[in-house]
């Protein structure tokens, strides 16, 4: 009987340590995976940064030709003015 309970406390300890070894193993491959996602949001983040940037300078462009446009604009009314009102 007591070599049996030998047995079966090295059976014991062998797949404790094989589970050891699986979870060792498992924890390095979910440590890679998150490293891989972190670097995936910073690209991410870096481009969305980037987007927004452009974003900013084409709306600031934008701006700049409709405030142009509407100064045309007043200036051709004013012309159009003068030009009916000349005898």
């Amino acid at each position: 009987m007591r070599k049996t309970d030998l047995i079966m406390k090295d059976e014991d300890a062998r797949r404790l340590r094989l589970r050891i070894f699986l979870l060792k193993n498992e924890n390095d491959d979910l440590q890679d995976q998150l490293a891989f996602a972190n670097d995936r949001i910073d690209c991410l983040e870096q481009e969305g940064d980037e987007v927004r940037a452009a974003l900013d300078t084409t709306r600031d462009g934008l701006q700049r030709h409709e405030a142009e446009s509407r100064i045309q604009t007043r200036e051709l009314n004013m012309l159009k003015v003068r030009v009916i009102s000349s005898p």
